[in-house]
């Protein structure tokens, strides 16, 4: 279901109560002050020309990313990151170098309420549509009428707290917010990030339908050419109006930034050593550690490099139990299953590219460490009675005795808890149910043939413990459904949040959602000691307590053993020609950047040409 229809009404006065500030962090004061002229991590002075190819995989064939359904996407287009969307202003913008902090783009200031009753916007107003009309505050009511009552529901959903919507002024627009939904700090940002959509294109189209006519937009580039399926190049708009505003000087610098799609890797990877696509992010072990050693990179005019970046990393695609299914609602079993997994072996298989993860935030301040402080006790305390014990006394780690070889002692310790789980092995050798005598067999559901069979050494160790197992990939769609209608014992999602993951562990993990149509909450999970901890996280006044409730219910989730952690992506590796430069971090960046912040090097560029035409 999306949100209903918002109110919407019409003032001539600007409420003069209402206090604008140039910025707005989440449970934390900005970083930038109200004079700022640029990022710290951007060269303002970089000069605008040049391009960048880039690699997408598999397909598209929409430009409306509003549309139900949505259709395949093509890149450039995102509805919840600025930085990802090349089409489009937002009201706001957000940092790099913090956890959440935004900043004012199409809006010159925002005021949000200290009892939550409401979230105000003023706009700037020297912004303008690319076909030279003005960006006007009825543009803005307009997009949240669309976002919030014809939307998809992805879109929609995430805005149901707002009630009213009013023009209090020739450029300022207020958002009333439901009472009993007035205690998210996020809210700001599910608005404030939103691309404003231009009315006087919109409402003549039906936002629910899929388009392969691009929008008029705002922002920093257009459309130039694009082939259904195939390729996408946007040119940068060259009196772009927000060039010079202090979130967008010194970014998106190339005159053309262009993707090419890719319906297999390894053809993506020789396209890039061919010199038809300029950087690609290298996610195959194999590939990365063996496959650019060509005369190019020993001439230095191709490089790998990993990209410095501070975040939560998350989970790799970990196995996750159908809990519908009563032997998986036995935390011994699937301890038990967790025991025999090796993931350090795998990782070392696969050129130590990835890391065991060791939480739910891998690497980052969200991750739990230690034992509890006291400030997550004060979330823990009241549910002590439904949580595991050793979430008090044990610090997690992942299962011990990793690495080459069989592992007896976890094999045994296995054995044992299925065996008070009720779980025995017969006669010729299968673990089958003491009472029932059904035999132990896990389908495991990958969402594709890689994956799959990465499952093969875990199934090995399976088979040692009496469990049969089958992995299969099918068509996607069909992967889909399967999960969604609990066609499967062990599936695979990854989990990969950031610094605000309130809406993205509430979808994934609350009891409320486990029978929802279309839920993200795969497992089916109904944990009340869960579900009181996502209202901790939603309740959470300040950054300190925000950080404990989450280390608190990662904890939790850890010890439950609901997920088979795995691996976890602890570094982005990119290969690329060398054209181009970019900015010395003092501090890793939270997100990757290269797109937005790098600039075409005309010295490096020489070089290269000079190579290609067989000189030093």
């Amino acid at each position: 279901m999306g949100a209903g229809p918002v109110q919407a009404m019409d003032s001539e006065l600007s409420s003069s109560d209402i206090v604008y500030k140039h910025a707005y962090g989440f449970l934390k004061e900005p970083k930038y002050s109200a004079g700022f002229t640029h990022f710290d991590y951007v060269n303002p002075d970089a000069k605008k020309e040049g391009r960048m190819r880039n690699p997408a995989m598999g397909s598209w064939d929409n430009f409306n990313n509003m549309s139900v359904p949505g259709g395949q996407m093509g890149p450039g287009l995102s509805v919840e990151s600025p930085h990802d969307n090349l089409l489009s202003d937002s009201l706001m913008s957000k940092s790099a170098d913090e956890p959440a902090s935004m900043y004012g783009r199409l809006a010159e200031g925002i005021a949000v309420s200290e009892d939550g009753a409401y979230i105000a916007f003023k706009i700037r107003d020297f912004g303008r549509w690319h076909d030279g009309k003005p960006i006007t505050i009825e543009d803005v009511r307009f997009s949240f009428e669309i976002y919030t009552t014809q939307a998809s529901p992805t879109i929609s959903e995430p805005l149901m707290p707002i009630s009213g919507i009013e023009v209090i002024g020739p450029r300022e627009i207020r958002f009333d917010i439901h009472e009993h939904l007035r205690d998210d700090p996020y809210l700001p940002f599910r608005i404030g990030l939103k691309p404003i959509l231009a009315k006087h294109y919109w409402e003549s189209r039906d936002v629910k339908k899929t388009s392969i006519e691009p929008p008029l937009g705002s922002g920093p580039y257009r459309v130039k050419k694009y082939r259904i399926g195939r390729s996408i190049t946007y040119e940068r708009v060259s009196d772009y109006w927000g060039a010079n505003l202090p979130v967008m000087r010194g970014r998106y610098n190339f005159d053309e930034l262009k993707w090419d799609y890719f319906r297999d890797d390894q053809v993506q990877t020789e396209s890039l050593k061919g010199d038809v696509i300029d950087v690609h992010e290298e996610n195959i072990p194999r590939l990365w550690n063996t496959a650019y050693d060509f005369p190019a990179t020993q001439a230095g005019v191709f490089n790998q490099q990993w990209l410095p970046i501070q975040k939560p990393w998350g989970l790799w695609w970990p196995i996750f139990w159908n809990l519908d299914q009563p032997r998986f609602q036995d935390v011994r079993v699937r301890e038990a299953l967790w025991l025999v997994s090796d993931f350090y072996w795998l990782n070392w298989t696969n050129y130590d590219f990835y890391g065991v993860a060791e939480s739910f935030f891998h690497g980052s301040e969200l991750a739990s460490r230690e034992l509890p402080s006291e400030r997550e006790l004060k979330f823990l305390e009241p549910i002590r009675h439904l949580i595991p014990p050793r979430v008090f006394t044990d610090t997690y780690q992942p299962p011990p005795n990793g690495g080459q070889g069989w592992h007896r002692e976890n094999i045994l310790r296995a054995m044992e808890l299925f065996k008070e789980a009720g779980w025995i092995v017969d006669e010729v050798g299968r673990l089958v149910h003491s009472e029932t005598r059904e035999p132990f067999h896990i389908r495991l559901v990958a969402v594709s043939p890689a994956l799959a069979r990465s499952f093969i050494p875990y199934m090995r160790n399976l088979k040692r413990l009496g469990i049969t197992a089958t992995a299969k990939s099918p068509e996607i769609s069909n992967w889909l459904h399967r999960q969604r209608a609990g066609d499967f014992d062990g599936g695979a999602m990854w989990f990969l949040p950031d610094y605000t993951p309130t809406l993205m562990i509430a979808n994934s993990f609350s009891s409320v959602t486990a029978d929802q149509k279309y839920s993200n909450n795969l497992s089916n999970m109904r944990d009340p000691a869960i579900d009181a901890l996502i209202e901790s996280i939603k309740q959470a006044e300040t950054w300190d307590d925000y950080v404990a409730a989450i280390r608190a219910w990662d904890r939790v989730m850890l010890w439950n053993f609901y997920y088979v952690p795995g691996m976890t992506k602890t570094r982005i590796g990119l290969a690329h020609w060398e054209r181009f430069s970019w900015k010395d971090l003092e501090i890793p960046l939270n997100r990757q950047a290269h797109r937005d912040t790098w600039w075409w090097d005309a010295s490096k560029v020489a070089r290269l040409e000079a190579f290609k035409e067989g000189g030093d």
